[in-house]
């Protein structure tokens, strides 16, 4: 599977390039694997057959619109599964691809694409994100992609655990907009949530801009002459006024999702298409914070700044978006301290101010006399459903950090979380945060990588490990823990004062006394400042919300902070 995914890798790389370079990059990105130079040489040689890129493909006939499963297509290519779904540009099934051995969603369309289409799919095959589906194949009727075990993103969810799927989103949105591609139909069916987190997909109706001005080319689209290409509910105003979309576009329609996943009810409500786009057009939707009380007013104003009228008033670049998210992220700021109520407003406010004042002066007193500063406490675990241990936080799409960050609240700390997954690398952004403890899931990334990586994603299943290879298993749960392992004493030996509470389900003190031993032995810099923490099981549930489990853990984090 590694080799045919680098494969895949260097054929997308070496066709990006002009043709007259491509034999020379070739050899240079795999100068001692012949063979896989080989098998690149005989993918660009199929390609090159014709000068088109859909005519290039060795899979070039129509599919027919009523397949089955079983049903073998595309010169042998793909044999289908089922069918997963449906929209208005046709049918998408699961199918195997029978050359590499794996799953692909196969969408096969109503139309037959137009020459105009090559262009869109040339960039949308070049696009390589972690948060975006992969594009493999393209026939003058179908869209060969990425298999991906997920679902819509949606709410309600906590404004926390939205923040950061927005984030994903943005930073994939960003990199799509920086190759020249806007995806014009930004959706929760589009936003699927997975194991690894938020996977932009369907890029249709994607749209490529002039690559100088940043512009949209022509009406060189697979959508019907004179449609407006989109969701009605997601449709940015100009869109409607018949004005060519932008990245702003994709903008506006990210901003209504994140307020519909948040506020768990949709931006404008309409009982027909007309009024629905008279809403549109016309009407703002009603502030977030009336909605949901709880949303604090810098994530209310950049929601609300994202779907303003005016395409100029909007955040002007996902990555501007993108970075404003991650501050109020880092901040914490994302609830709203519930409002209390005063019958003497006047006599409070002075009172606040007077209080103000004396705190500023004890500030300036004290300085150099204690330490003022609240500790960051980071909670870091996976979303991989194998990994979280209590069913309804896994209903809810959460982790085993929200449900720490709910049970610790009350303690005198910042709480932040961070997300694992294979692709997370944010050590240095760990580091900035000088968190003075962390507590992390001793399994976070071998199930993050037992998800991602299952030898039959057929078997996938919220409620149990995906790896049913007991060997690969092994080998996956090495590298997890080798580099959570890593991870610990790289932190460890970039802030002396850090320290670490690993936690895990059915570990017995023995198994941690061997673990403690081994880790410390690897990274002497852990010596004194790790913990191992068992969930230990009551009538036969062991999760953070069994109350005797987050008894534990809060008296443990509360005397470490206190030791600060």
């Amino acid at each position: 599977m590694e080799r045919w995914a680098r494969i895949e890798e260097l054929f997308h790389a070496v066709l990006s390039r002009p043709k007259e370079e491509r034999a020379a990059y070739l050899l240079e990105a795999c100068p001692d694997e012949e063979s896989i130079r080989q098998e690149v040489e005989q993918l660009l040689a199929s390609d090159e057959g014709s000068a088109g890129f859909l005519d290039g493909s060795p899979y070039s006939g129509l599919l027919p619109l009523d397949v089955k499963p079983g049903d073998v297509v595309a010169e042998g290519r793909y044999r289908i599964v089922g069918r997963v779904g449906s929209g208005g540009m046709g049918d998408v099934y699961k199918a195997l691809d029978t050359r590499l051995n794996r799953f692909v969603a196969l969408k096969v369309c109503r139309e037959r694409f137009t020459k105009r289409f090559e262009g869109e799919a040339r960039a949308v095959a070049a696009l390589n994100h972690p948060h975006i589906c992969t594009l493999y194949d393209v026939g003058p009727n179908y869209l060969v992609l990425e298999f991906l075990d997920g679902k819509p993103w949606r709410g309600p969810l906590r404004p926390e655990t939205a923040v950061q799927h927005a984030i994903q989103i943005t930073d994939a949105l960003h990199a799509a907009h920086r190759q020249g591609i806007i995806h014009r139909d930004i959706k929760p069916e589009n936003l699927l949530l997975t194991a690894s987190g938020i996977k932009i997909v369907d890029f249709g109706i994607a749209k490529r801009t002039d690559p100088v001005g940043g512009e949209p080319t022509g009406s060189d689209t697979i959508t019907t002459e004179h449609q407006i290409p989109g969701t009605l509910r997601y449709l940015g105003p100009e869109q409607l006024e018949g004005r060519p979309a932008s990245e702003r576009t994709d903008i506006y329609a990210f901003g209504l999702v994140l307020y519909e996943v948040i506020a768990g009810t949709p931006a404008f409500q309409a009982t027909s298409s007309i009024t629905l786009m008279a809403s549109i057009l016309k009407d703002d939707p009603p502030p977030i914070s009336e909605v949901q009380p709880r949303v604090s007013p810098a994530l209310a104003r950049v929601i609300h700044k994202c779907m303003a009228k005016d395409p100029e008033t909007r955040w002007q670049t996902a990555a501007d978006l993108r970075d404003e998210l991650r501050w109020i992220a880092q901040q914490g700021n994302l609830m709203a301290p519930p409002a209390a109520a005063s019958r003497k407003p006047v006599r409070t406010a002075v009172f606040a101010a007077g209080l103000l004042l004396l705190t500023v002066a004890l500030v300036g007193f004290f300085r150099d006399r204690v330490d003022l500063t609240t500790p960051v406490v980071m909670l870091m675990d996976t979303s991989a459903p194998s990994g979280v241990y209590d069913d309804e936080t896994r209903h809810q799409s959460g982790t085993n950090a929200d449900d720490l960050s709910n049970g610790l609240s009350g303690l005198p700390a910042v709480f932040q979380k961070e997300t694992l997954s294979v692709e997370w690398n944010r050590e240095d952004q760990i580091l900035k945060r000088s968190p003075a403890l962390i507590l992390i899931h001793r399994s976070a990334f071998v199930h993050a990588l037992a998800f991602e990586f299952s030898p039959d994603p057929l078997v996938k299943t919220p409620q149990a490990d995906p790896a049913t290879d007991e060997e690969l298993y092994r080998r996956l749960t090495r590298i997890g823990r080798d580099k959570m392992e890593s991870l610990l004493g790289y932190l460890a030996n970039s802030n002396g004062a850090m320290h670490f509470v690993v936690y895990s389900r059915d570990w017995s003190q023995q198994s941690q006394q061997r673990w403690l031993a081994g880790v410390t032995r690897r990274y002497p810099q852990l010596t004194g400042r790790i913990t191992p923490f068992e969930l230990i099981r009551v009538e036969g549930k062991a999760s953070f919300r069994v109350p005797r489990n987050m008894e534990r853990i809060q008296q443990l984090v509360a005397e470490r902070v206190a030791r600060r």
